[in-house]
C-alpha cells in the first residue's frame, strides 16, 4: 500500500496544481513518514525516492522536503539498500533534483555524506547505466 501512495504521489505531482494541493495536505510529510516506518521495504524506498524527487522539482519545495528531513531519508535508504540499484537509481535522481540550483541542499547533502553515496552507487553499479545517468545528473 505505501509503495503504491508513494507512486501516486509521485505521479499526481507532475500536474502543477496537484504539486501544490500534494504539499498543502502535508504530502511530503506522509511519503517522509512512509519511508521511514518501511526502511527494509526496498520497493517503498524506490517510489518514495521517486515522488521525493518529482516533488522537489519546484525550488520551493525542495526547501520544504530539507525541513521535514528528506535528504536523510534518501540517503537513510541508499544507505540501507546499497545493493539494490533500483534504490540507488531513485535516491541519485532524488538527491541530483534535490540538489539542484539550491546551494544550502547541496551543503547538507555534503554535509550528511550524499556525496560518497553517490559515488558509491555509482561505483557498486558500474555497468548499469540508469544508475549511472542518475549519478552523473
Amino acid at each position: 500500500v505505501q509503495e503504491a501512495g508513494c507512486g501516486a504521489v509521485g505521479t499526481l505531482a507532475l500536474n502543477a496544481n496537484n504539486l501544490l494541493k500534494i504539499v498543502d495536505e502535508g504530502g511530503i510529510g506522509v511519503v517522509l513518514e512512509a519511508m521511514r516506518k518501511h526502511k527494509g521495504h526496498a520497493d517503498v524506498q524506490v517510489s518514495g525516492c521517486g515522488a521525493v524527487g518529482t516533488l522537489a522539482l519546484q525550488s520551493e519545495i525542495q526547501v520544504k522536503i530539507a525541513v521535514e528531513g528528506g535528504v536523510g531519508v534518501v540517503l537513510g535508504a541508499m544507505k540501507k539498500h546499497a545493493e539494490q540499484a533500483r534504490v540507488q537509481e531513485a535516491g541519485c535522481g532524488s538527491i541530483r533534483t534535490l540538489a539542484d540550483h539550491n546551494s544550502n541542499n547541496q551543503l547538507k547533502i555534503a554535509f550528511e555524506g550524499g556525496v560518497g553515496l553517490v559515488l558509491g552507487a555509482m561505483r557498486k553499479h558500474l555497468g548499469l547505466v540508469r544508475v549511472q545517468e542518475a549519478g552523473c545528473g
